[in-house]
């Protein structure tokens, strides 16, 4: 019992240190993604937002200088909504403010999937999206992420009201089914990788135990939120305007190096989930390796190994493409620190591929809903150069506590433990891009 009382005296603690450095690192212009900064994702944001203050719709839209590889939906909004779009800080600020509804839409999805948990604790779970770098960075600089975060933290809050709504004939009902497919829809508008969530929706609705009216009500809603985006793609030629795909690699190739990087990324963020197990940490390694099936899938995984041994060493692919600083991940920006030598920094990558793929299996425990949401998003990652950690942060982080069905146990230990982990890697890639970008 004083244990746990000691845990709620840290966990307020924590909690006021995870708001308190949020409001500094926006008063001093943080800048822990690399992406801030006015030479920063800023220098195309603020143009591309000043093209639908100043033009009609269709003509921002289509204009060779809107670049950006995510829909319009965000200028749309704030050049007809915001009042603070004329000034770069007061938009800026405005920003700021509209991102503190993550943390509480955070909260609010927590207190609803936990609900036998005590408020602070799932407090202090929630404050640690304070502490990730790209949601910040996002914060304070006006950037496009965060809206996709907001959209699919209000799908999980109305798609879980409708799934427990045992009253199916209901006008509320369907005010709940329309609003879950609506924001899971939004979610596309926003960022297009989070397609995945309109398809979670969508496959809850349709095998869920409810009237099939409303199983029908759900697709042909899709059908309409759909109509926009296709009229978009039209217009565009494709997902991305016409003039920016041909700038960059979405497509063009298929870089099977991604798959590794996106192992390290995601492990990252599974790694401390593996202490909310309710199995500890030995018993889960244990479990793991007696279950032949896990000893094909790490064969399976050897296999790709190889083959980019192989088309390093015979083919002359760079394959892991050391050549450029962007993306890939802590892991690449990790080894570019510690190593100078080529060889030596292959073999610390390749080995950190091979860990993180045995973290993320170890973390699903064979559960093949989660299993199919991450090929989802490792598909992706080998259409997409660069690959960037920001594509899932704090995104994993999101997924785990509300769309992922793998259980974790929430206690006080298990969140300051998170919240300490995440607050390592905030120091940490302060440190980084300070020390990169001065």
């Amino acid at each position: 019992m004083k244990m746990e009382s000691n845990y709620k005296r840290l966990s307020i603690l924590l909690v006021f240190l995870s708001i308190f450095s949020f409001f500094l690192g926006f008063y001093l212009d943080e800048n822990s993604a690399g992406g801030g900064s006015y030479v920063g994702d800023w220098f195309f944001l603020w143009p591309n937002l000043q093209l639908f203050i100043h033009n009609d719709l269709y003509t921002a839209i289509s204009h060779e200088n809107f670049l950006t590889n995510r829909p319009p939906l965000l200028y749309m909004l704030h050049s007809s909504l915001n009042p603070f779009v004329d000034n770069e800080i007061a938009y800026r600020r405005s920003v700021f403010v509209i991102s503190l509804l993550v943390p509480v839409l955070f909260y609010l999805c927590l207190k609803q999937k936990f609900q036998k948990k005590d408020s602070l604790l799932l407090l202090l779970a929630a404050s640690c999206i304070l502490l990730s770098p790209y949601f910040r960075t996002s914060s304070y600089w006006g950037l496009e992420e965060n809206y996709g975060i907001i959209s699919l933290l209000l799908t999980f809050l109305f798609l879980d009201l409708f799934l427990k709504n045992e009253n199916e004939n209901s006008y509320k009902i369907y005010s709940q089914l329309f609003l879950s497919v609506f924001f899971s829809s939004v979610c596309v508008y926003f960022d297009q990788k989070l397609l995945i969530i309109p398809i979670i929706c969508f496959v809850k609705i349709i095998v869920c135990k409810k009237l099939v009216i409303l199983k029908i009500f759900s697709a042909f809603s899709y059908f309409i939120l759909s109509l926009p985006y296709i009229y978009l793609m039209i217009l565009w030629g494709g997902i991305l305007p016409t003039h920016v795909t041909g700038h960059s690699n979405l497509g063009k190739a298929l870089y099977l190096g991604h798959i590794g990087y996106t192992c390290t990324i995601i492990a990252f963020y599974f790694l401390p989930f593996l202490f909310f197990k309710e199995k500890n940490f030995l018993q889960l390694i244990k479990s793991f390796f007696l279950k032949k099936k896990n000893n094909y899938l790490i064969l399976s995984f050897l296999a790709y190994l190889l083959f980019l041994l192989i088309s390093s060493f015979f083919f002359q692919q760079d394959i892991l493409n050391f050549s450029y600083h962007l993306g890939k991940g802590f892991i690449h920006k990790f080894s570019l620190v510690l190593f100078q030598d080529h060889f030596i920094r292959s073999i610390f990558i390749y080995f950190s591929f091979f860990v993180a793929w045995i973290i993320i299996l170890i973390f699903l425990e064979n559960n093949i809903k989660d299993s199919l949401i991450l090929f989802y998003f490792f598909t992706l990652s080998i259409i997409t150069k660069p690959i960037l950690q920001e594509y899932f942060d704090p995104l994993m982080l999101v997924m785990i506590l509300t769309f992922f069905s793998s259980k974790v146990l929430m206690n006080y230990k298990n969140s300051v433990i998170l919240f300490l982990y995440l607050s390592i890697f905030l120091v940490s890639s302060n440190i980084y891009y300070y020390n990169l970008l001065n």
